[in-house]
């Protein structure tokens, strides 16, 4: 798990240094709620490089840091980096679709965790629960608020589907609900 959290950790730090490549990138950071199953809520902030690759079209590299409750069950803690395209209609609305991998830290919620040790005897373990692998696939809808293009704020509805990976040796699937804010730095 660990070589997950530096190809993670990595990937982050090779977005934020291809900023100096190219003039024509721009850096956009954004906020918004984040919820697991809809339900379970969270907050999710990203920083995004986004490179147009014509008057309609972008390239998108995004970093996300976040977390979401999932009552009586689990805290999820995650950091992920994404890819994918950003395309704009003249008419204000730009649809989107990501590619992502990330970690997940997950904590148990609740009075408490027992398990069985190896003499038999119950005991009290720790809260913490796993750090998984976390692909995952996004698509999303938006809106642009500004007038300028130069000076994007834009708004987004992203359905986004994680997996949690291993899950009993298995990967468990998750449905996220994302509706936030991006604004443009320069």
């Amino acid at each position: 798990m660990k070589n997950v959290s530096w190809l993670c950790t990595f990937g982050l730090l090779l977005m934020l240094s291809a900023t100096n490549l190219s003039a024509q990138k721009t850096l956009n950071l954004g906020l918004g709620y984040f919820g697991e199953t809809a339900t379970h809520p969270g907050l999710v902030a990203h920083l995004e490089l986004e490179k147009p690759q014509s008057k309609k079209v972008s390239t998108i590299f995004r970093g996300d840091i976040g977390a979401y409750v999932h009552a009586r069950n689990h805290t999820g803690v995650f950091m992920d980096v994404h890819t994918g395209l950003r395309r704009y209609h003249a008419s204000g609305i730009f649809t989107e679709q990501y590619l992502g991998l990330g970690t997940l830290l997950s904590f148990y919620n609740g009075d408490g965790v027992f398990q069985r040790d190896e003499n038999g005897n119950i005991r009290r373990a720790s809260a913490f629960a796993n750090l998984d692998i976390m692909p995952s696939v996004t698509l999303g809808v938006g809106y642009n608020l500004s007038k300028n293009s130069d000076n994007a704020n834009l708004i987004y509805f992203r359905p986004k589907v994680f997996w949690q990976l291993p899950f009993n040796n298995l990967a468990l699937p998750h449905l996220a609900l994302q509706v936030g804010f991006i604004h443009r730095i320069n």
